[in-house]
């Protein structure tokens, strides 16, 4: 817990106050990652806008260290809910593109997830590359 308060940038005393609130270790862990996309974001404007998707991939890859310790500390609904968060902006959507944007949104978390499992043996670019292959492979055979 000490490393992973060091890198989330919390104190222990603050992890520890919500911990005896349901969920709320993960309520922290979560918007503390959302907090460092902000400033990430601040930071990379440009290539945010340019492509959203593919940032979000560089942060968490900037931030290997700490997604690390999250799934090697059985906190992978921290970071399922973070990127659940990260990628929706806080947005909702109407019934149809809710599960459009549910099947995206668990789908980037799946590779993610995978990408930490492997750790971090790519680079944000060939995860993405990853992912387009995927994309596209799904088009093509609908069609």
């Amino acid at each position: 817990m000490n490393t992973i308060c060091e890198l989330a940038g919390v104190g222990r005393t603050t992890f520890y106050r919500h911990l005896d609130c349901k969920n709320s270790k993960e309520e922290l862990l979560v918007f503390k990652i959302n907090y460092e996309w902000g400033r990430y974001v601040d930071l990379h404007q440009e290539n945010v806008e340019k492509d959203k998707g593919f940032a979000l991939t560089c942060f968490i890859y900037e931030n290997r260290r700490l997604f690390t310790l999250l799934h090697n500390n059985g906190l992978i609904v921290v970071i399922m809910r973070a990127c659940k968060l990260l990628v929706s902006g806080g947005e909702t959507w109407d019934k149809n593109l809710s599960y459009l944007m549910s099947y995206f949104i668990y789908g980037y978390f799946g590779v993610i997830y995978q990408w930490i499992k492997y750790g971090f043996d790519e680079t944000p670019e060939q995860v993405q590359k990853h992912i387009s292959d995927t994309l596209s492979a799904g088009l093509s055979q609908s069609t």
